[in-house]
């Protein structure tokens, strides 16, 4: 996988995460890694982020729950109940 390190869009949000001492070894391996590739200065918290948001795009399932959870209300199946709605907001049987 290509890291692609994109400007910042919000205001960050501080997140204090606790990983196994491996993982963390790993990760300045890879901050070295884009180091080398790129000869731009990275920090690991930099690398993290990228990762942790190309991960999430790139998982269909939770990008089709997104979706799912995004529509509105109505367009959603009525649950305990064999009548839905579908997306034209027509009910069907």
């Amino acid at each position: 996988m290509k890291l692609k390190l994109r400007e910042k869009e919000l205001p960050p949000v501080q997140l204090r995460l606790v990983v196994p001492a491996g993982l963390k070894a790993r990760l300045d391996q890879y901050v070295a890694f884009v180091h080398e590739g790129s000869g731009r200065e990275v920090e690991a918290r930099e690398i993290a982020v990228e990762m942790l948001a190309q991960f999430m795009e790139s998982d269909r399932q939770f990008r089709r729950w997104q979706r799912r959870d995004q529509r509105p209300a109505l367009q959603r199946s009525v649950h305990g109940s064999q009548r839905a709605v579908q997306i034209n907001g027509e009910a069907s049987a």
